[in-house]
């Protein structure tokens, strides 16, 4: 895999992106996105493919509890369409879904990111693999926008540790302050979420930009007549 290949996996796998091994040397990734974010979903199955990682033709989606899966509709046959039961806030949503076949070259990402378990966890290195680029799709995939500025990163599935583990990598790898915003979640759980603050992050805009698909952009506040001026940065 090229380094811009591998920087994106780094992005996704702190986001919404699935990893699991199958067997002792090989293992496959799988991406699902919400069915209002096609334009983000294709991008990621375009660049999959250009970074030279198969994919399954008949993948099978995470088992859902409602619904059934079916290629899209004049679309690609690696990616699929399926409805999917959230019970913690008791919805159906529709997703996309696709998985890489399973390869030895990803090893190395489940040595990363599954512990012994096969949970997936935040590396303690971390900071030694998180780039800009792979700022920009962790941002896309678990970003969300705030409208006095800066960005929130979802991390609602880690726990306080990893989440300290994260802050410092992107105070330590970029410059960028942060602080912890509490989400409260289904049955009051408390959920630990990270703010960027809107001062620096400001100025480290232009270094993301160019990794991220233009759907998106509006999670860091940049829309259509502000992107191409900040490309220029």
């Amino acid at each position: 895999m090229n380094k811009a290949t591998i920087d994106m996996l780094i992005g996704t796998l702190l986001g919404d992106a699935h990893i699991g091994r199958t067997g002792l040397n090989k293992a496959f990734i799988s991406f699902e996105q919400s069915s209002k974010k096609i334009d983000y979903i294709h991008f990621l199955h375009k660049l999959i493919k250009e970074g030279g990682l198969p994919l399954t033709l008949a993948c099978g989606a995470p088992t859902c509890s409602v619904g059934s899966r079916a290629p899209l509709a004049g679309g690609e046959v690696n990616l699929k369409e399926y409805l999917r039961g959230d019970p913690r806030y008791q919805s159906i949503n529709k997703s996309l879904y696709f998985r890489t076949q399973s390869l030895e070259e990803l090893k190395p990402m489940a040595e990363l990111f599954l512990n012994e378990e096969g949970k997936k966890v935040v590396p303690t290195n971390i900071a030694d693999h998180l780039t800009p680029r792979s700022l920009a799709f962790w941002i896309m995939d678990d970003g969300q926008r705030v409208n006095r500025g800066g960005v929130t990163l979802c991390t609602d599935s880690y726990n306080k540790e990893e989440v300290n583990i994260l802050r410092e990598a992107i105070r330590k790898n970029f410059n960028l302050e942060t602080t912890i915003h509490n989400k409260k979640g289904p049955n009051d759980a408390l959920y630990e979420r990270i703010y960027i603050k809107k001062d620096d992050f400001e100025e480290f805009k232009p270094s993301l930009i160019s990794h991220m698909h233009d759907s998106m952009l509006y999670k860091i506040n940049v829309y259509a007549c502000g992107a191409a001026e900040l490309r220029k940065k």
